[in-house]
């Protein structure tokens, strides 16, 4: 009779076996299964992707309040789309590929769980950070369409860090924009962990509300690092 693995000695086989996770597993490594991957340190503040003014880089300017560009539809309780609203907040200051090669700073302090490269996804290069919020809470930061990436997963890194270059990877007939959309615990363990670049096309808006958390909302609920450095150098 075959013994029912656990979701540990799942994700253990899986990698032995070659099939892709979140952390490359080499022989010569010890193993670190994607789930005990946790941040050193709880967020306490936030920091902008790039630039000083959270107004200037939300959206193209159509809804600059609700932070979203109209990539993707999310469709109401009835099926029908509900204004062309998608799961993330896509970043930028101009249209076109004026943010090219942008520095990108991390958002909330964290641990980095991934990063890969599905030029022929979407989402195009992508790296993954898990934080923990106040609560205990863990969420999990994604940020598509990179040029690059200067991170490395298992690497612990403070909000401010740079983290990669705008870029439009995945979206090579779009403009330059970074993609941030920021998912809850169940989400990475049910989703991210078999395919990073999991986002869900039309999906119902009770999708999204069990899943995702408004990037914009979150920044707006810790003070900026900018401000805590400064109080350092006092």
């Amino acid at each position: 009779m075959s013994k029912e693995l656990s979701r540990r000695d799942f994700l253990k086989a899986s990698a032995l076996a070659g099939v892709s996770l979140v952390i490359p597993h080499k022989e010569s490594e010890p193993f670190v299964p994607p789930l005990d991957i946790l941040p050193e340190e709880s967020v306490e503040y936030s920091s902008l992707p790039f630039g000083r003014e959270l107004e200037k880089i939300i959206g193209d300017g159509v809804y600059p309040p609700l932070g979203y560009r109209h990539l993707q539809q999310t469709v109401n309780v009835d099926n029908t789309p509900d204004g062309g609203h998608h799961i993330g907040v896509d970043f930028n200051w101009g249209d076109f590929d004026e943010d090219m090669g942008t520095p990108l700073k991390l958002a909330f302090n964290g641990v980095c769980v991934y990063t890969g490269n599905g030029e022929w996804r979407n989402l195009g290069k992508v790296a993954i950070f898990c934080h923990r919020l106040p609560d205990g809470s863990l969420i999990y930061s994604r940020y598509g369409h990179l040029d690059s990436w200067f991170v490395e997963p298992g690497k612990n890194y403070q909000a401010g860090d740079f983290i990669g270059k705008m870029g439009k990877s995945g979206w090579k007939y779009g403009f330059s924009h970074l993609h941030l959309d920021i998912a809850n615990r169940d989400c990475f363990e049910k989703h991210y962990l078999d395919d990073p670049w999991w986002y869900p096309h039309k999906a119902p808006i009770r999708e999204i509300e069990r899943y995702f958390l408004d990037p914009v909302e979150l920044l707006g609920q810790f003070p900026r690092e900018e401000i805590r450095r400064w109080r350092l150098w006092e």
